[in-house]
């Protein structure tokens, strides 16, 4: 940066945040937006519990052993297990893509007999991962059955051979091996089963939950979208001192028009880059926000995302006839980057097709990258394709506005 860019982009900073207004919209609102957001999706969804998982079951056999098997699956604290007809079921697995469990006539006496046990599980082909749960779930269910049949053939067994059923009636050796598998079921109630819970694994002790809430989703949101009302200002006033003559007063000047418009460009994101330190540091220090532990991750993002916004700032204002031409339709690009770009709510909540168009806007890259810092506990490497995607975004909007920009 050479002396007369730097000096240009000095008194840019300089104009710019003596003024009380900037302060008041530019630091003040964030860090107040920030907090209010932040308390209001602090319950916003589960916090380091993982949401139960319906399950539909079709009961055809209706015997001791299937509704033991059910009653097992209801007991099982991940499992929302819902009782429903065939008919029914096999709607919600076309329609809803849920998974139904079909335990057909004769389950139980298969299982009685230790045959070959049917029961059929009806996934949809987009629910797999869910249904690979289920099916592991049903599978342990029907072990623990199993081991219990097996219990009770064994007290059996040993009965028999102690002579305790000489002369007795058939129904009282049923009624015994009843017992013992009333008896082998209540083991596995009240014994301690090894509980194998699943979850993302980061870095980071606080990011088990997969849906970023509280803080942690309003801070880089709002500092995402007033990093954009910051560098359209400074597109917007490019505008102004084109329209009063500044900008060709200047240039008389032994500057040339590369110069100026860098030295307006450098402070402008300079600029930004301040208005994000300072979010990022009430956010870490006095909303309890952990950013990351990459120092050089969060650089990358930083500085990436600021070129995109002085870039894109330059673009609208190229674009742009006049200062309330940029005034306007930058607050309209701006809320439609910030509500699509996943800056208001956490993205991971909308339908997928906004969790696309996300991915076509800077401002879901950017969303993108922090949440691979702050919620993933990534670090620098991880983050390198939102990096090369701002970036490429920031020399589009350059080249862009460079070849439409009127001194």
């Amino acid at each position: 940066m050479t002396r007369k860019v730097w000096a240009i982009s000095w008194l840019y900073l300089k104009t710019t945040y003596t003024s009380r207004a900037t302060f008041l919209f530019n630091l003040a609102m964030p860090l107040l937006f920030t907090f209010v957001l932040g308390q209001a999706m602090q319950n916003l969804g589960p916090s380091g519990e993982a949401a139960s998982i319906l399950l539909l079951v079709v009961n055809e056999d209706q015997s001791t052993l299937s509704q033991a098997l059910i009653e097992r699956l209801e007991a099982n604290e991940r499992l929302d297990v819902n009782p429903v007809e065939r008919a029914a079921a096999m709607a919600q697995v076309e329609n809803d893509g849920q998974t139904a469990l079909i335990l057909p006539a004769g389950f139980g006496d298969s299982l009685e007999r230790g045959g070959t046990v049917e029961a059929i599980l009806v996934q949809n082909a987009d629910e797999i991962s869910s249904a690979q749960l289920l099916l592991e779930a049903v599978n342990a269910a029907a072990a623990e059955i199993s081991g219990s049949l097996a219990a009770a053939d064994f007290s059996v067994r040993i009965a028999d051979q102690v002579g305790l059923f000489a002369g007795a009636a058939d129904d009282q050796r049923q009624t015994y091996r009843q017992t013992a598998f009333a008896a082998a079921e209540a083991e596995w109630q009240t014994g301690a089963p090894i509980q194998v819970v699943a979850g993302s694994v980061t870095r980071l002790e606080s990011a088990a939950g997969q849906v970023p809430l509280g803080a942690s989703q309003s801070s880089p949101g709002m500092l995402v979208m007033y990093v954009l009302f910051f560098t359209f200002g400074g597109g917007s006033a490019l505008i102004v001192e084109r329209d009063q003559g500044t900008l060709r007063r200047l240039l008389v000047m032994p500057l040339s028009k590369g110069e100026l418009l860098s030295g307006k460009l450098a402070g402008i994101f300079l600029g930004a880059l301040v208005q994000m330190a300072i979010m990022i540091l009430v956010g870490q220090f006095a909303l309890g926000v952990k950013w990351g532990q990459s120092p050089a991750g969060l650089g990358l993002m930083l500085t990436s995302y600021a070129f995109a916004a002085t870039t894109l700032a330059l673009m609208i204002a190229a674009l742009a006839r006049s200062a309330a031409q940029v005034n306007a339709a930058g607050v309209l690009v701006i809320m439609a980057l910030a509500s699509l770009g996943g800056a208001w709510w956490p993205i991971e909540i909308v339908p997928a097709w906004m969790q696309q168009i996300s991915l076509a806007l800077p401002t879901g890259w950017a969303m993108r990258g922090f949440h691979d810092l702050i919620s993933r506990g990534l670090g620098w490497e991880a983050i390198l394709l939102e990096v090369a995607v701002l970036s490429a975004f920031g020399l589009g909007f350059l080249l862009i506005g460079l070849r439409r920009f009127r001194y």
